[in-house]
């Protein structure tokens, strides 16, 4: 094919049209990358290795391309897949695109070109010092060495309008869990509904319709049991999904699986245990770091310490997790702050702090997530998102397995 070509779209057809104006049948760049993988590898496992994808990635795309170019692009022979001669008469444009390609990458982003593209990634202030690690990560892959990783603190309402606008290409929060997230409350409340819910049952139970048959018996039958599907010859309503805003769901189509995580209190080590076991009692009237009532993490420490009736004698108020680390480092009180921070801080610790995680139980929890704009199947940004969100998770597996152990709060 020879001239320059746009791509048009109609309706859900999209077509190539050249400036003859003849019209052809579009094929995505993605798919003849996926087409000269195999080539050169001879295999569907071994082009998906290459390109870092997996195999029914790489078989749905070549199935896409064969569907639109009518006809067989592979013959097995041997084990290994061997090019059609259709294939064949495209390898040689093949190799001279891609190593073109290759070339100029070399010479945008390779040594000497001076910029890459930029990857930015939003944190929330609780997790700045944690992303130094996440950081690093992402630096030494060589699978994501043409971007040029950019960490940017924000608050979680300024990462959502990033992400919806598309300035972020990953945006992690630390939170506490949404109310009601357990504690006496929330059990007060449970038990309430159970005993609202065993009456109610109990009365259908009991109650009775006089139902006349067309012969002019009557029968007794009990109400269905709540939860119950009763008998109807009527079709089943339809209800319709809530109408959500087009870039809302764009925002949240990927938010992945939390992760829970423990809080730590850090405690100085110079302070005497008297041979007793360290607990959360053990901060009643102590001198104590807090964060602020308006910051998540702030509001789950205070209403955990005054669920277990402790208080502790507030020294000072952190900004971050981070300061309240290194304000208990220096020996002048204790803290409570997320695993993450506290892993970093006893880091550099030498010695001058103990730290034991606090048991995860009903409230006493954080939630690590994200969110990633929506990347289609197979592409080359989701290979990136698939790539951050590995490293992501090393980094935590890595804080985590840190720790010290022995000194877990006991339940």
């Amino acid at each position: 094919m020879t001239g320059a070509y746009r791509s048009i779209s109609s309706g859900s057809n999209k077509m190539a049209q050249s400036d003859t104006g003849t019209r052809e049948p579009g094929m995505r760049l993605r798919q003849l990358e996926m087409l000269w993988a195999v080539i050169e590898c001879g295999s569907m496992k071994g082009g998906a290795a290459q390109l870092g994808i997996s195999v029914p990635v790489v078989s749905r795309g070549l199935a896409q391309l064969e569907q639109t170019l009518g006809y067989s692009l592979f013959l097995r022979e041997g084990g290994r897949l061997v090019p059609t001669p259709e294939a064949e008469r495209l390898t040689p444009s093949l190799a001279q695109m891609f190593t073109a390609q290759s070339e100029l990458r070399r010479l945008a982003f390779g040594p000497g070109s001076g910029t890459r593209p930029r990857l930015v990634l939003a944190v929330t202030p609780a997790l700045e010092a944690f992303s130094a690690g996440w950081l690093t990560r992402i630096a030494a892959c060589e699978a994501l060495s043409d971007w040029l990783p950019v960490i940017e603190v924000m608050e979680p309402s300024q990462q959502v309008e990033a992400a919806r606008e598309g300035r972020v290409a990953m945006a992690v929060n630390l939170e506490a869990p949404p109310e009601p997230q357990g504690g006496k409350r929330a059990a007060t409340a449970a038990a309430r509904a159970r005993e609202l819910n065993a009456s109610l049952r109990q009365r259908a139970r009991e109650e009775t319709v006089l139902i006349e048959d067309e012969d002019g018996t009557s029968a007794t039958a009990t109400m269905p049991e709540l939860g119950d599907n009763p008998p109807s010859s009527e079709p089943e309503s339809v209800i319709e999904a809530p109408v959500t805003d087009a870039s809302d769901e764009e925002t949240t189509a990927h938010q992945q699986q939390v992760l829970r995580l423990p809080l730590m209190l850090l405690w100085p080590a110079r302070w005497p245990l008297l041979n007793k076991p360290l607990c959360l009692a053990r901060l009643n009237e102590r001198p104590f770091v807090d964060l602020p009532e308006n910051t998540s993490q702030g509001r789950l420490i205070r209403g955990l310490l005054k669920r277990e009736r402790v208080t502790p004698a507030i020294q000072a108020e952190a900004a971050t997790p981070d300061s309240a680390g290194q304000l208990a480092c220096s020996g002048v009180a204790a803290t409570i702050i997320d695993v993450l921070s506290a892993r970093q801080t006893l880091s550099g610790a030498n010695g001058s702090l103990i730290g034991m995680a606090l048991s995860m139980r009903s409230e006493r929890y954080l939630e690590l997530s994200w969110q990633l704009p929506v990347a289609e199947d197979g592409s080359a940004e989701q290979e990136v998102q698939t790539r951050l969100i590995a490293l992501l998770e090393a980094e935590v597996a890595a804080c985590l397995a840190e720790l010290p152990t022995g000194n877990d709060e006991q339940e």
